[in-house]
């Protein structure tokens, strides 16, 4: 809503209208693992493993529909010369509402669940205190559908990394 919005972004409420949230994957914090193809028995199928450790890094921001909701590196490097002596921001996005992270302790071949998802558990470090409780529910939902498409991705990766290597 424009005036719930405006009281984040320091704006006229006329000017408001055309901002949405949006939730992205700002950063992979951590990737480690490995994986393997095995092939015992030549007259039956291999056997896929992987066994990884993945965390990443999510925010909820407000943005102008239909622009790009995160910085460039070099608008990163301006506001860090400009505004803190040298020290990177502390969002890629410029309004953010909620950030956090995401991580999959074990994205694994033996640990993947019935329903093709693994554990991913999910830490909120950030809420912005500018905004009001309407904003915040909103991010916490798009942050649960952020969450979705982070599980519809990694069990994609898996059937792609089997379809790969038959």
């Amino acid at each position: 809503e424009p005036q719930v919005v405006a009281s984040v972004l320091d704006k006229q409420q006329q000017s408001c209208g055309g901002h949405v949230l949006k939730a992205l994957v700002t950063d992979v914090l951590k990737l480690s693992g490995d994986a393997a193809v095995m092939r015992l028995n030549p007259h039956k199928p291999p056997l896929h493993y992987f066994d990884y450790f993945l965390k990443l890094d999510w925010e909820a921001t407000i943005s102008q529909r239909g622009e790009r909701s995160y910085r460039t590196a070099d608008e990163l490097i301006q506001v860090a010369a400009d505004i803190d002596d040298g020290k990177a921001p502390p969002s890629v996005t410029q309004h953010r509402v909620l950030a956090g992270t995401f991580k999959v302790r074990e994205f694994c071949s033996e640990e993947e669940g019935s329903d093709g998802a693994w554990p991913l558990l999910t830490k909120v470090k950030s809420r912005s205190s500018e905004c009001g409780y309407q904003l915040l529910e909103g991010a916490e939902q798009l942050q649960d559908l952020l969450r979705s498409k982070v599980h519809r991705l990694l069990y994609r990766w898996a059937e792609e990394y089997r379809k790969h290597w038959p």
